[in-house]
């Protein structure tokens, strides 16, 4: 248990966060904020997933090799970030404690909800039809030390992949995730990812609040008080994003609801509202972003590829500049060339 606990951390917590540095170390906006290094780690990690899996899938290659390349990417990019962040790590932390100090009562009140939510997690327990394909794929993965060999429902050998799928390998990274620590796929998705991209969404609304409201906490506050409510109270209907995010965060579509697509917005926003030039690690970001959207969900091939288009086309107008079209066409290649895959091989 001890030890589990301590490698989630590591994976969960520690690498993304220097990730995250690594891309913030070009960035100025931000540059020191917590939120926004875990943010841009996780946008990094998820990103390279699909990068790293999609081709040891092609050539039908283990999960063990998988977990090899792409943990090996990550510690290098991680002692990358460190080397060059050593001193600036404790000054995000001296930073983070010292706004922690300064939360208005907004703030702290919006902390007791998302642990109320949590707490809804803990004690109770949602199982989805879905879960018969991406967990039972997960587990399959582990047992067999394969990615995308067996079919989950029969346990026969594919004999062609799965189109739908296979494009979208987020059961990967759970059985990833899981192998790393030493847990059951089941566990990972119900219990850990459940909670842990709660955190993360709402880092996520915090990053968009504070954009909204240039920087104030009390305002940034209501909007979370506000958006949390309205998630609360979104269960009318079993396909609205608020729901997906209460009772279905291990699914890779509601993290493309409930975090992905809202960082697409977030990174817009940086980009529409930047005075001069924009940092190239902007752009890389959404990128990354891009192909995270895709690894997620099949739905994020298109939809990631739709909103960062509009948003491109909506910065184009604002700021007369052909260039912005351009950037925002190569972030989207991911898409491009992941759509064209599907029609391929369907």
């Amino acid at each position: 248990m001890i030890k589990t606990l301590i490698l989630l951390a590591v994976f969960m917590l520690l690498l993304p966060f220097l990730l995250g540095m690594l891309a913030t170390y070009f960035l100025e906006e931000e540059k020191n904020n917590i939120l926004m290094n875990l943010v841009s780690g996780y946008i990094i990690a998820l990103g390279l997933f699909e990068i790293t899996a999609l081709p040891l899938i092609a050539v039908h290659q283990s999960l063990s090799l998988l977990m090899a390349v792409y943990g090996g990417i990550l510690l290098i990019l991680a002692l990358v970030s460190l080397c060059l962040n050593f001193k600036r790590i404790g000054r995000v932390v001296l930073e983070s404690v010292s706004a922690v100090s300064g939360f208005p009562l907004v703030i702290w009140g919006q902390i007791l909800v998302i642990l109320a939510q949590v707490l809804f997690y803990v004690r109770y327990q949602y199982t989805n039809a879905d879960d018969s394909f991406f967990v039972a794929s997960a587990a399959t993965s582990v047992s067999t030390n394969t990615i995308f060999s067996y079919n989950p429902y029969t346990g026969e050998l594919y004999k062609h992949l799965p189109s739908r799928y296979v494009l979208s390998p987020f059961h990967a990274f759970i059985a990833v995730v899981s192998k790393v620590v030493d847990n059951h796929p089941a566990i990972i998705a119900h219990s850990v990812f459940m909670i842990w991209f709660l955190f993360i969404a709402y880092m996520v609304y915090a990053l968009i609040g504070r954009k909204l409201f240039a920087g104030n906490m009390e305002k940034t506050g209501y909007f979370l008080l506000v958006l949390s409510l309205l998630n609360i109270f979104s269960g009318y209907s079993e396909r609205t994003g608020g729901l997906f995010l209460l009772i279905r965060l291990w699914q890779g579509k509601a993290i493309l609801a409930g975090i992905l697509l809202p960082l697409v917005l977030y990174m817009g926003m940086r980009i529409f509202a930047k005075e001069g030039k924009t940092p190239p690690m902007e752009w890389l970001l959404l990128f990354f972003l891009m192909c995270a959207c895709c690894m997620v969900s099949s739905m994020g091939i298109i939809l990631g590829a739709i909103m960062l288009g509009i948003l491109g086309i909506l910065i184009f107008f604002w700021k007369r500049n052909i260039r912005f079209l351009l950037y925002a066409f190569l972030c989207c290649m991911p898409n491009l060339i992941c759509a064209g895959a599907y029609l391929m091989i369907r």
